[in-house]
C-alpha cells in the first residue's frame, strides 16, 4: 500500500523556494499552495514551457493546475490528497524549472 505524502512544514517550504523565487508559498485557512505566474516573450514560449510541465507532470504523476491566455502562465501546485505541500510538489518545481530556464 502506497504511504500518504507527508505534508511539509512552512520552514521546510520557504528554504527551498530560496532557490525558485518565481514561485509563491500561500496558506489559506483550508488550503496550502505553490503558484507560479510569468508573462512568457511569446505564446510559443509558454506553450514550450507548457509542454515541458506536461511531461514532468506525467513521469511524476503529479499535475498542477493551469491557467494560460496568449503568453501567461499561471500554475497553482499542491497535494490534492492532503490539501496542502508534500515532496512531490517541490520535486515537480525541482524538476520542471531545471528543465525550462531557457523559456524564463
Amino acid at each position: 500500500m502506497k504511504q500518504p505524502n507527508q505534508i511539509l512544514n512552512e520552514e521546510t517550504i520557504e528554504t527551498f523556494l530560496k532557490d525558485f523565487p518565481q514561485w509563491k508559498y500561500t496558506k489559506e485557512q483550508t488550503l496550502s499552495y505553490l503558484s507560479f505566474e510569468h508573462s512568457f516573450v511569446s505564446f510559443t514560449s509558454a506553450f514550450l514551457f507548457l509542454t515541458k510541465l506536461a511531461f514532468v507532470s506525467e513521469s511524476l504523476d503529479h499535475h498542477a493546475e493551469i491557467w494560460n491566455v496568449y503568453n501567461k502562465v499561471r500554475l497553482k501546485l499542491f497535494t490534492h490528497e492532503t490539501n496542502a505541500i508534500t515532496s512531490k510538489d517541490l520535486e515537480l518545481i525541482r524538476i520542471l524549472m531545471e528543465n525550462t530556464n531557457e523559456f524564463l
